[in-house]
């Protein structure tokens, strides 16, 4: 066995590879640090090579625009044959040389009906920050919002606005997940608008007296909505606000072709939770977030 560089050319069958290993894990989830170079600046990705070519596993390691400075994400698949013969730790050994300079800390995902995967992830020197739980919703008999006085719902599927400093403040100040609370308020315009290949965005953005104050954005990959972030002004909180942008998200969904929803959620966050519920989604899986300071074993 050997690991190499992967070259783009490879990338689609690296995609294949970790839907197939991972069965809660989409091709549009797969393939979005691989195929959307902008957003990930510095990827290098690896692959583990059989003595006849055959690829048994891929990691890849990148900072995000989106996210801190300092801040790297680091993935690895292994295929199910190749489980337990050192290839994973073969391919995060390759990609520990490779961490982009400068990187304080690393972060990386792990299914949480994987509790072997979960093991080894400790073993590296990871530790669980979040368990982030994803649920999802048909799209059918979708009622239409009822607005508060005040309240307009405006298309922002692009995310670019008139206002775009005060858009970016309520973005900012709507966060309530944990990597926020550690410093890392890393959803923005930006980041939300990147996307995968065949990824169509679609937005809501709720304006209470003109201003913004409540948003949520995802995209529509051929029938299925993907629910990005969800987030209200805390100046605006308690007066529905979140559902009411959910509401309208899912109606624009349907219309652009989405027969289903899906979204992930901080297994604390009561608040979107609740919304959700009240929508009518169900829970999948959840998945652990985990987080290494670089320089540890």
């Amino acid at each position: 066995m050997r690991v190499e560089q992967a070259t783009s050319e490879q990338y689609d069958a690296l995609v294949a590879l970790g839907v197939r290993r991972n069965r809660h894990l989409s091709e549009t989830d797969a393939g979005w640090q691989l195929m959307v170079p902008e957003t990930w600046p510095g990827l290098v990705a690896l692959r583990a090579v059989r003595g006849d070519g055959t690829t048994i596993g891929y990691g890849w390691v990148t900072r995000a625009a989106h996210l801190p400075p300092g801040w790297a994400v680091e993935w690895i698949t292994v295929s199910a044959e190749a489980e337990g013969c050192g290839v994973g730790s073969a391919l995060h050994r390759a990609l520990a040389a490779r961490t982009p300079t400068g990187t304080t800390l690393l972060t990386t995902r792990v299914f949480d009906d994987e509790p072997r995967s979960l093991a080894v992830a400790r073993h590296w020197g990871y530790e669980v920050e979040e368990l982030s739980i994803e649920s999802a919703l048909a799209l059918v008999d979708l009622p239409e919002p009822l607005l508060p006085a005040g309240v307009e719902l405006v298309a922002c599927d692009d995310l670019r606005v008139r206002d775009q400093p005060a858009l970016d403040a309520m973005l900012r100040a709507s966060q309530t997940n944990p990597e926020a609370v550690h410093g890392g308020r890393y959803v923005t315009a930006g980041s939300l608008r990147s996307s995968s290949r065949g990824a169509r965005p679609v937005g809501v953005l709720a304006r209470v007296e003109g201003r913004p104050a409540a948003i949520t954005h995802g995209v529509v990959v051929g029938t299925e909505l993907f629910v990005a972030y969800t987030g209200v002004d805390p100046a605006h909180r308690g007066h529905g606000l979140a559902l009411t942008v959910k509401m309208q998200l899912h109606r624009r969904a349907a219309t652009a072709g989405a027969k289903v929803a899906s979204t992930q959620n901080e297994e604390h966050n009561r608040g979107i939770r609740a919304v959700n519920a009240a929508l009518g989604y169900e829970v999948r899986q959840g998945t652990y977030r985990l987080r290494k300071p670089v320089g540890r074993a």
